[in-house]
């Protein structure tokens, strides 16, 4: 990931996208790039399904060949862009963030509506705000998930140490030969 501390973008000609999403939302995120950087930008595509997403001049599957090999071929091809779907599945991730810790490419991050914002510290709390929306800590489920975050690894050492304990005690107790005498009521003793 390179740019990440500036805010000056590239020329956008070349784009690698990183279609870790639904097909539909790949072919959009084509489309509104070529909107926006001009209908001569270069799009490339690495991909996971059959084929490349319609639109991309070359394709890249991550089901062919080794990962290592993929990346390095990528890192080759110097892209000076790459957009990241951020659509919200779990397909690809692995890839994404290999794919973004290894390209020296500034990023821009596409959400699931193709809408997209640069990867960099000027676009911070664009970032944080897409985070806390992705992780549930966005909006009013906030406050439920603060408190499940903060009471339940306190409880759970609790339980830990209680079990804990219990089981010494036992253990303790049979290693000495201790046994606890059945309680028997007054009305049994009689």
């Amino acid at each position: 990931m390179r740019g990440f501390f500036t805010r000056r973008t590239p020329e956008a000609s070349r784009i690698l996208l990183i279609e870790s999403g639904p097909r539909p939302l790949g072919e959009l995120t084509i489309e509104r790039l070529r909107t926006v950087f001009g209908s001569g930008t270069e799009i490339d595509a690495v991909h996971c399904q059959l084929s490349g997403p319609a639109g991309a001049l070359r394709c890249w599957s991550v089901n062919e060949g080794g990962r290592w090999e993929l990346l390095r071929a990528l890192r080759r091809e110097g892209h000076p862009t790459a957009a990241l779907l951020a659509g919200g599945d779990p397909i690809m991730a692995p890839w994404r963030w290999a794919m973004l810790a290894t390209l020296p490419a500034k990023f821009l991050v596409v959400n699931e509506n193709g809408d997209f914002f640069w990867l960099d510290r000027g676009n911070l709390g664009t970032l944080v705000t897409f985070l806390q929306h992705r992780s549930g800590l966005g909006g009013e489920s906030a406050l439920r998930s603060a408190a499940r975050i903060f009471l339940i690894p306190p409880a759970f050492c609790y339980l830990l140490v209680y079990a804990a304990a219990v089981h010494v005690t036992r253990w303790t107790r049979l290693a000495l030969g201790l046994r606890r005498s059945p309680q028997v009521s007054a009305e049994a003793r009689r």
